[in-house]
C-alpha cells in the first residue's frame, strides 16, 4: 500500500509546486503593477484581508488612485474602457481510492471559467464569469452583477444582478476543496431556496468598528420538474 501511495504523493507535491510557481498575469495585477500574492494567499482563489477589501471596494485600491485606463473621447461624462479585463481560470483534481473499490480519476482540466471585472466609473464596477464544465459542457453565466461603492460617501454598497446568496457569509468560489459545501447547496423539504446563485439586490453597510450588515432581496429560481 505504501508503494502505491508514493507516486500519488509525488504527483500531488508536483502539482502544488506548479500551483505556487505558475504566476498568471491577471488584469488587476497588470493595472496596479502588483504581484498576485498581494491579494491571494496561499494561492488563488483564496483571498487575504487586503484582497477581500480590494474586491469590496469595487476592485479599487483604497490607499491609492486607480490608473486611468479609459479612451479619450472628448466627453467628460463618458468612461470608455480602453481594454476589457479578461482572465481564464482552469481547475483540475486527482482522486485516488485507497480501498480499490473505485478507479483512480485524473481530471484536468475539470472546469474552465472566463472572468471579467473592473471599474466602469469612480464608483460603479462590474463582475461576471462564464462557466464551462468538463467535456465542454456550457453551464452558463453564474456571477453577473453591477456594484455601486460608497453610496452617500459612506461604506454603503449596492449590488444588482446575479450573485451567490452566501456571499455575505462566505464566498463559495474561494473554497479549495473539490466537494461543495452541502450547507449552502441543500434545499430543505419542498423548498426550492438555497444559498447558491440567484438574482436580486444586495445591500451592505460597514461600521467604523468593523461590524458589517447585509440585506438581500432575491427571486427564487424555480426549476421545471419533469
Amino acid at each position: 500500500m505504501t508503494r502505491k501511495l508514493i507516486p500519488i504523493l509525488v504527483l500531488l507535491s508536483g502539482m502544488l509546486f506548479l500551483a505556487e510557481q505558475s504566476q498568471a498575469i491577471p488584469a488587476f495585477a497588470r493595472k496596479y503593477q502588483l504581484s498576485c500574492t498581494t491579494c491571494h494567499a496561499p494561492s488563488a482563489p483564496m483571498l487575504k484581508p487586503y484582497g477581500d477589501e480590494f474586491a469590496g471596494n469595487g476592485f479599487r485600491l483604497a490607499d491609492e488612485k486607480s490608473p486611468r485606463y479609459y479612451a479619450q473621447t472628448g466627453d467628460p461624462k463618458l468612461s470608455l474602457l480602453r481594454e476589457l479585463p479578461i482572465a481564464v481560470r482552469l481547475e483540475g483534481f486527482v482522486s485516488y481510492n485507497l480501498d480499490g473499490n473505485e478507479k483512480t480519476d485524473f481530471a484536468s482540466p475539470y472546469l474552465m471559467k472566463l472572468l471579467s471585472g473592473g471599474e466602469l466609473s469612480d464608483r460603479l464596477s462590474y463582475y461576471f464569469y462564464f462557466y464551462f464544465s468538463e467535456r465542454g459542457e456550457v453551464a452558463g453565466v453564474e456571477d453577473a452583477f453591477l456594484m455601486y461603492n460608497d453610496l452617500f460617501g459612506v461604506d454603503f454598497d449596492i449590488y444588482l444582478g446575479q450573485f451567490q446568496v452566501s456571499d455575505p457569509l462566505f464566498k463559495r468560489e474561494l473554497r479549495l476543496s473539490l466537494e461543495d459545501y452541502m450547507l449552502y447547496t441543500s434545499q430543505i423539504g419542498t423548498s426550492r431556496i438555497d444559498l447558491k446563485y440567484d438574482k436580486g439586490v444586495l445591500l451592505t453597510y460597514g461600521l467604523p468598528s468593523g461590524t458589517s450588515f447585509a440585506v438581500e432581496v432575491t427571486t427564487v429560481s424555480l426549476k421545471e420538474t419533469e
